[in-house]
C-alpha cells in the first residue's frame, strides 16, 4: 500500500480515500491543489450511469509507477464521471493506486476543464433525474 500526502501527488495520480471508501467511494484522479490541503479531482466509475459518463480507454492508464511497481487501477470498463469535484482533505488518508498516462490526463482535462467546479452533493443534485 502506498499512502500519499496531498502536497506530494502530481496531476493524474489516481487515489483511493479511506474515509470516502467506507461506503463503496469511486477513485479519485488527482488534478490540483485547491485552498490546500483540499484538492480538485475528477472521479473515475465502472458504471455509465444513466449514459452521464464517459468511457475511458487502456491507453489512458499506466500499468506500472515510475518505479516499476505494478498499479493497483488500470482500466476496467472505466469511465469518467463529468464533473470537476473539489474533493476534501478530511476524505482521507489517501493510498497512491495508479497514474494516467499522458494522453488520460490530456483526455480528462479536456473533458472536465470547462466545468464549474462542485462538490459531491452539488453533482448529485444537479444530474438528480429528480431536478425539475
Amino acid at each position: 500500500m502506498k499512502l500519499i500526502e496531498i502536497e506530494n501527488c502530481k496531476v493524474g495520480y489516481i487515489l483511493k480515500g479511506f474515509v470516502n471508501h467506507k461506503n463503496k467511494g469511486h477513485y479519485i484522479i488527482f488534478i490540483k491543489s485547491y485552498h490546500f490541503p483540499d484538492f480538485i479531482g475528477a472521479m473515475i466509475s465502472t458504471k455509465n450511469f444513466e449514459n452521464k459518463n464517459v468511457l475511458m480507454s487502456e491507453n489512458h492508464f499506466n500499468e506500472t509507477f515510475e518505479d516499476g511497481t505494478k498499479c493497483k487501477i488500470i482500466f476496467n470498463n472505466s469511465h469518467l464521471v463529468l464533473a470537476k469535484l473539489h474533493k476534501f482533505f478530511d476524505m482521507g488518508p489517501f493510498e497512491l493506486c495508479g497514474v494516467l498516462s499522458e494522453v488520460g490526463i490530456k483526455f480528462v482535462e479536456d473533458n472536465i476543464n470547462k466545468l464549474d467546479l462542485e462538490n459531491w452533493q452539488q453533482y448529485l443534485e444537479k444530474t438528480s433525474v429528480n431536478n425539475d
